[in-house]
């Protein structure tokens, strides 16, 4: 008994001790986000933060998800989470600055992994009244190819999608599958939405594919004006 109850009590301290790190590194990676987010300056088109409808689902790419979140601290939105290491820090991040989280990813190799239960909490929280946000080709991708989860979600409740694009005039890029991008110190993020877009309860999935090309559409139209714009 002895000889096994040590190695136990060794597995166990060494659990916690890597529990604590992994909370640890998310306070501490709270902290910088927090003196990064002071730096920033918000430049919105519309002169309300928020798009014009009182509760709406806003489409973002998952490469803007870091000044995404950041733009819309003020008011509460519900937003889903994948259940990765990841995604820990990115909780951390949203429930800090009022948001609330659902959280689950997609399927992998035929195991749900709790995306059915994330979209169906989302979905009860969106019915309550709180607006949502979701990054529609996340959270593993393919890039900038939106996923038909949004879709599903405005046809059940009946909210519009909003595709929104907060782009930073100047970005650190990283080799991420998304090309994630992290705005630098002092820059300027402009934020633009996109034209709302109902789906009908009786949408059937058949007609699904060309709402998500709508937002796609919509998405890189956005880009490109800023671009223009910014040049």
């Amino acid at each position: 008994m002895a000889t096994s109850e040590g190695p136990q009590r060794l597995a166990r301290r060494q659990s916690l001790q890597l529990v604590l790190m992994h909370r640890l590194a998310i306070a501490a990676g709270y902290r910088i986000v927090r003196a990064l987010a002071g730096t920033y300056r918000y430049r919105f088109e519309t002169a309300s933060r928020s798009p014009a409808a009182p509760c709406y689902i806003l489409a973002i790419w998952h490469r803007n998800l870091f000044a995404g979140i950041l733009a819309q601290t003020g008011r509460s939105h519900v937003v889903m989470v994948s259940r990765s290491g990841d995604g820990d820090a990115v909780t951390t991040l949203c429930t800090r600055l009022g948001h609330h989280v659902a959280r689950g990813s997609s399927m992998n190799n035929g195991v749900d992994k709790g995306g059915r239960a994330a979209k169906d909490e989302m979905i009860d929280m969106l019915q309550q009244g709180l607006p949502g946000a979701l990054t529609v080709d996340g959270p593993r991708g393919p890039a900038c190819v939106v996923k038909p989860g949004i879709i599903e979600m405005a046809r059940i409740t009946g909210l519009p999608i909003v595709p929104y694009v907060p782009l930073a005039a100047r970005n650190w890029r990283f080799r991420s599958w998304d090309g994630f991008c992290l705005p630098k110190p002092f820059s300027r993020i402009d934020i633009r939405y996109g034209a709302q877009m109902h789906v009908p309860r009786d949408t059937p999935f058949e007609a699904f594919a060309g709402y998500q090309q709508r937002i796609a559409d919509e998405l890189d139209a956005l880009e490109r004006s800023h671009d223009v714009a910014a040049g």
